[in-house]
């Protein structure tokens, strides 16, 4: 009879500790905050280019491009950037001499909140390599130089990313002296993102698909031009802008994106000749891009 109460005790005392034990609160798990962001990070890359499109328009006359970056950043809202590419279209302007490089200097305010990020700056293209030829015996200039191309821009970038997997944007650039030609131009752009689910071992690689639209707006004071047709008649015509647009698919791996992309304009050849100076330079065209980037921070 004893042993009987003391088992019946012993699995009483042990009922009572698992009743017990279920009705424990569990306690949660501590999660850091995120580190701040770092004060300062210095972000670079290279790019290799079957074509440099800007605004849809070949710069290097429908040729390859290499290109390449550094970024200074700071306290989250400053940049200070330097891009550098070849390129080809001064030339097509130059009596004497050519320009086979463009370097932009750009610089401004980002930061982003949540799924929004704002970006406002303004950015100088520079074409080195010569400057106006002059004739001291006349007193003019006889010929452009490829500085004289040199012109600025400012803008404005908006992005937010709705989730995940989905990101829109706006960009607007405005300048008083497109192409160093003293003409208002304004361009507007919608651009749109969808990062698709990544795949490989450990899911290391990525990709998306991607798209742009946008408008260049120009006043026609330096932009009309003559057109002859076959029977010797002569018209006027003016660029008062375009279209251009594109879209293609990326897949990235570490710092590594490789760029997939068709992209046009709605532009005449004769238009393109007289912007540009060379008539293929604006037709539709198939893109592909090999870039690399990343930060010191990130290493």
């Amino acid at each position: 009879m004893k042993k009987l109460v003391l088992a019946t005790a012993a699995s009483l005392m042990i009922a009572g500790a698992a009743s017990a034990a279920d009705m424990a609160v569990p306690v949660k798990a501590v999660v850091p905050p995120p580190p701040p962001p770092p004060v300062f990070d210095l972000a670079f890359g290279v790019t290799g280019t079957s074509d440099y499109l800007f605004r849809g328009i070949s710069q290097t006359n429908n040729n390859p491009a290499i290109q390449g970056f550094v970024e200074l950043q700071a306290f989250n809202w400053v940049y200070v950037n330097v891009w550098a590419s070849n390129q080809n279209w001064v030339g097509n302007f130059l009596i004497d001499g050519n320009s086979s490089l463009e370097v932009d200097l750009s610089g401004g305010l980002r930061h982003t909140w949540g799924g929004l990020t704002l970006d406002v700056g303004g950015i100088y293209y520079m074409f080195p390599g010569s400057t106006s030829s002059f004739d001291p015996a006349t007193g003019f200039n006889t010929g452009l130089g490829s500085s004289d191309f040199n012109y600025w821009e400012i803008y404005g970038k908006a992005s937010y990313a709705f989730n995940d997997w989905l990101t829109v944007g706006a960009n607007l650039y405005w300048t008083s002296d497109m192409y160093a030609t003293d003409t208002n131009g304004t361009a507007l752009s919608g651009t749109a993102k969808v990062t698709l689910p990544a795949f490989g071992p450990a899911a290391a690689f990525g990709w998306y698909l991607s798209g742009e639209f946008g408008r260049q707006w120009l006043s026609t004071t330096a932009y009309n031009y003559t057109v002859t047709n076959a029977f010797g008649l002569t018209f006027n015509e003016t660029i008062p802008g375009y279209n251009w647009w594109n879209l293609g698919v990326g897949f990235t791996y570490k710092v590594a994106t490789l760029d997939l992309r068709y992209s046009g304009t709605d532009l005449s050849d004769e238009a393109c000749a007289f912007i540009i100076g060379d008539r293929a330079s604006c037709g539709n065209k198939f893109l592909a891009t090999l870039s690399f980037a990343t930060s010191l921070n990130a290493l």
